[in-house]
């Protein structure tokens, strides 16, 4: 039956696709877009190692429908649907290391549904399905080499589980490291500023009370480089989200091709937690012509447990082979310290795991 349910959403949006390629009176200009991103991704976790094929949930296969127009002048309305299509995410515990079974279904997954309505001097309104203000606010990255590496870590191999020497699951890598990149995607009203200079702002209120604010900056200068910053504020522990929070990125690329990125989060005031959580990442790239390199460091503690401390070392490469294709390869080793007292009766310390991600995005 769900697979039924799914045959008959994809059958409907190609119905819809079709309906809106025929000749017709049309209130906004729109467009049809995607990307489809596919890797082998392999992986040790000091017992054993496999081989998976995976959608790589650094920048999942999706597609969507765009549209707007302007009117009188300083007005634009528009829409944006965004869904999900994935196969054995790379960050699912589907495709944990011994797990042999394919997902037995595609995911749909909606991303955006939403309209917006933007004036010039006023700034734009949103309503539906779509990012909060403080979406992707730890997660500023002009390295190149986000595709496949970029601060939130668990996205390459999340679904990779620790385990100790006898091969018992301790935790996740998913559920040991986090960047805490805000609300994410969900059903809200948001604003934002028009440009103020290099900076705009947002803020955003969605269901169960929970409301956020960001800020967000960009410059360039002729002939040294550029550089970009985000960072958001969750004021309040309301009957959705029992925290609050802050968290910000920064990265600057010089004119030679050499990149700094940093995120820092903070999760405090949460409940059934002793410890605040907290998360720390760094990046240093280089880029020339069509290619990018990195190599990254995070630490994450008392994420998964109170006094976790995860870490993590990566190094990624991507060839921009065109401009809608790409190429990559990445290395990620992830490490898990969790106490003792943290852990049941009997379970031993978390082996290591290593990582290796090969494969290619192609944007349509």
């Amino acid at each position: 039956m769900k697979k039924l349910s799914q045959l008959s959403i994809f059958t409907f949006t190609i119905a819809l696709t079709v309906l809106l390629v025929l000749p017709a009176a049309q209130a906004v200009d729109f467009k049809i877009s995607g990307q489809i991103n596919r890797a082998m991704l392999y992986g040790d976790n000091g017992k054993n190692d496999d081989l998976k094929f995976v959608d790589n949930d650094n920048s999942s296969t999706r597609f969507r429908f765009t549209g707007s127009n302007e009117f009188e002048g300083a007005w634009t309305a528009g829409i944006n649907w965004e869904v999900e299509m994935q196969s054995n995410p790379s960050n699912d515990t589907v495709i944990d290391i011994g797990q042999n079974d394919d997902s037995t279904d595609v995911d749909f997954n909606e991303r955006k549904i939403e309209f917006y309505i933007e004036h010039k001097s006023f700034g734009t309104l949103t309503l539906g399905q779509g990012p909060t203000a403080s979406d992707s606010t730890s997660e500023v990255d002009l390295s190149g080499t986000d595709v496949v590496n970029y601060a939130s870590i668990s996205d390459m191999n999340g679904g990779f589980n620790f385990r100790d020497g006898n091969d018992t699951i301790i935790t996740s890598i998913g559920n040991a490291f986090s960047d805490f990149d805000g609300f994410s995607r969900r059903d809200r009203i948001r604003y934002d500023s028009p440009m103020l200079g290099p900076v705009y702002f947002s803020a955003s209120y969605m269901n169960g009370q929970s409301y956020d604010f960001a800020g967000r900056f960009a410059y360039e200068w002729d002939g040294f480089g550029k550089l970009a910053a985000a960072a958001s504020w969750l004021p309040a522990d309301t009957q959705r989200d029992s925290f609050k929070q802050y968290s910000g990125s920064i990265s600057f690329l010089h004119n030679s091709g050499i990149n700094l990125t940093f995120s820092g989060a903070n999760r405090y005031d949460a409940d059934n937690r002793d410890e605040d959580p907290y998360n720390l990442y760094g990046k240093v790239g280089y880029k020339f012509g069509k290619w990018a390199f990195s190599v990254d460091y995070t630490y994450s503690e008392n994420v998964g447990a109170d006094d976790d401390e995860a870490q993590s070392i990566g190094t990624a490469v991507v060839w921009n082979v065109w401009e809608s294709v790409e190429l990559y390869g990445s290395y990620r080793w992830n490490d898990l310290d969790r106490d003792s007292d943290q852990r049941p009766a009997g379970v031993g310390n978390a082996k290591s795991i290593n990582s290796v991600m090969i494969g290619g995005r192609v944007k349509f």
